[in-house]
């Protein structure tokens, strides 16, 4: 009885940690994720504007802003000041090299057109937060970004599409309700006035782009939550 009992237990498979990818999740999740940590991204991001004209220091605070997604993955607190800790000033040099090959790979994917350089994209994108999390090389990276989102490319692209066209409806929205149409956005010539797409939408008023620039603060925040719930799905898979 004790070793149908124990053959019966070591029959058990091992519980795996849950994977969902499918572009409902991203989408879902990029809001709860988001919303959740807006305000330190949002605060994060000025700090980062504001330091940004100063060398060295603007690369480890961009290095942080991949930072913030890691800590979000993981559902980590962290304060405005993270973007300056001195772990992401120490791999500059990797993350100098990581971009330089990916914006390389990205160069020639995209003079395939644009399918293979979004694959390439995708396939890629995901190599700065292993660097960060898992302290893992320059091509360690690459590959495990690679590795891991392979089959999960265009449920990432469409999960992003989507959210990207979420915000464009609420901008082009506000941009047609506040516009303005000045004279000078129509040139005159002696065949009469030509059209331009200036002349056609004309330039949102003062509110209309404080309006957009609402918008696009919060499908960034989206964003990044987005990301910080792809990578966490992603990591499972190291």
């Amino acid at each position: 009885m004790d070793e149908q009992i124990q053959t019966a237990g070591e029959s058990q498979p091992t519980s795996l940690p849950e994977f969902d990818l499918s572009v409902g999740s991203i989408i879902a999740n990029g809001f709860t994720i988001g919303f959740k940590y807006f305000f330190q991204i949002l605060l994060s991001f000025i700090l980062w504007v504001l330091t940004f004209w100063i060398p060295y220091v603007n690369v480890g605070t961009t290095i942080g802003l991949y930072g913030l997604i890691v800590k979000m993955s993981k559902d980590e607190s962290f304060d405005i000041f993270e973007i300056f800790r001195k772990e992401y000033r120490a791999i500059i040099p990797e993350f100098l090299i990581l971009v330089a090959l990916q914006g390389l790979a990205l160069y020639f994917a995209f003079a395939f057109f644009i399918i293979p350089g979004i694959i390439v994209g995708i396939a890629l994108g995901f190599s700065y937060f292993f660097l960060i999390d898992k302290k893992m090389g320059v091509l360690e990276s690459l590959y495990a970004s690679n590795k891991t989102t392979y089959g999960h490319k265009w449920d990432i692209f469409g999960a992003m599409f989507i959210i990207y066209l979420i915000g464009l409806v609420p901008t082009l929205i506000f941009w047609l309700l506040f516009r303005t149409t000045p004279d000078e956005f129509t040139e005159f010539s002696e065949f009469g006035p030509q059209f331009n797409i200036l002349s056609f939408l004309g330039l949102p008023n003062a509110l209309g782009v404080v309006l957009i620039i609402i918008v696009w603060l919060i499908i960034s925040a989206v964003i990044y939550g987005a990301e910080a719930y792809i990578y966490r799905q992603l990591a499972k898979k190291i």
